[in-house]
């Protein structure tokens, strides 16, 4: 099975850790909720440790198409501009993975110069 793993670092995007899990965590549901039941278990969402904005992916290849929909969803649902585009960037970076080479990590790190809403 092959699997990508992406990392979002969103300690610049100015939203609370807590905030970012509970998003996730929606995202995750959805995302395996979409899935067939025998592949719900090929997708591992993770919270750094030590930097608790900091969020890890590993998806297999069968389980990325649902997972880039379960992100869209979210993406769809938020109002502020800064969170849609954070994850329309993390649903960029899933397809890119899904469309290039399977051999490399990529590292995100998102930078909002605006004002939250």
């Amino acid at each position: 099975m092959q699997t990508y793993h992406i990392v979002m670092d969103d300690d610049k995007l100015g939203v609370k850790p807590e905030v970012l899990f509970s998003l996730y965590s929606s995202i995750d549901a959805n995302a395996r909720a979409l899935a067939p039941a025998d592949i719900r278990q090929e997708l591992s969402i993770s919270q750094n440790g030590k930097i608790k904005t900091r969020f890890g992916i590993a998806v297999s290849e069968r389980m990325a198409p649902f997972l880039v929909r379960a992100v869209q969803v979210q993406a769809e649902k938020e109002v502020g501009m800064s969170l849609k585009s954070y994850f329309y960037k993390l649903q960029e970076q899933l397809m890119a993975h899904m469309l290039g080479p399977l051999d490399q990590t990529m590292a995100v790190n998102i930078k909002y110069e605006g004002k939250l809403i």
